[in-house]
C-alpha cells in the first residue's frame, strides 16, 4: 500500500486489515442496509467507496447521525469556501489502498454465503437475513458500531443514485 494512504489510517482498519471475517461482516451489514430501501442491493463498485467511508473514523458522526442524504453528508466536509476537506479529499486515495481488501472481503462473504453477486447486473445481493450469531469470532463492539455505520451508510447510498453518489464524494469508479 503507498505510504499517503497509511498516513491516519484509522485503527479499526489496522484491526481488520488481515481479517476477510471482519470486511465480509461490513460488506453484508452495508448490502443489508442498502437492500432494506432499494431491493436487490448496491452496484459491487459501491462497495469501494463504501467500505473506505465505514473505515475512516473521521466519517462516524455523520455516518451515524441519521442523516439520510448523501449531498447533505458530502457537503459537510466542505468549509466555507466549498473546497473539500482533507478527509473527503483523500477518499480516492484511501479507496484505491483498501481495493485489494475490499475485493477479497467480498469474495470471503460470498464464499460464506453473506452475499451473492449477480454476475449479469453486478448487484451485491444479501443471502443471510438475520444478524450473525453470537457466537462468532466478531467482538461485539464491531457488530455494534461498525456494523451499524457500514448499514447505515448502505440506507444512505441507496436513497441516492450511483452517479451522484460519484459526483458528491468526488470518486471515479
Amino acid at each position: 500500500m503507498e505510504e499517503s494512504v497509511n498516513e491516519g489510517k484509522p485503527s479499526l482498519l489496522e484491526e481488520v486489515w488481515d481479517s476477510p471475517l471482519g470486511g465480509a461482516y461490513l460488506i453484508w451489514r452495508f448490502v443489508s442496509g442498502y437492500a432494506g430501501v432499494r431491493a436487490p442491493g448496491p452496484n459491487a463498485l459501491l462497495l469501494y467507496p463504501a467500505m473506505a467511508l465505514v473505515l475512516d473514523a473521521s466519517f462516524a458522526t455523520q455516518i451515524c447521525g441519521g442523516d439520510d442524504n448523501l449531498a447533505d453528508f458530502a457537503f459537510a466536509f466542505h468549509d466555507s469556501s466549498g473546497k473539500a476537506a482533507k478527509s473527503l479529499a483523500g477518499l480516492q486515495d484511501r479507496i484505491v489502498g483498501l481495493r485489494e481488501w475490499t475485493l477479497k472481503s467480498l469474495e470471503f462473504a460470498m464464499v460464506t454465503r453473506l452475499v451473492e453477486l449477480n454476475p449479469e447486473t453486478g448487484e451485491v445481493i444479501p443471502v443471510l437475513k438475520k444478524e450473525v450469531s453470537e457466537s462468532s469470532k466478531l467482538a461485539r463492539d464491531f457488530k455494534d458500531n461498525e456494523g451499524l455505520k457500514a448499514e447505515n451508510l448502505g440506507g444512505i447510498f441507496a436513497r441516492t443514485k450511483d452517479v451522484d453518489i460519484a459526483y458528491y464524494l468526488g470518486v471515479k469508479f
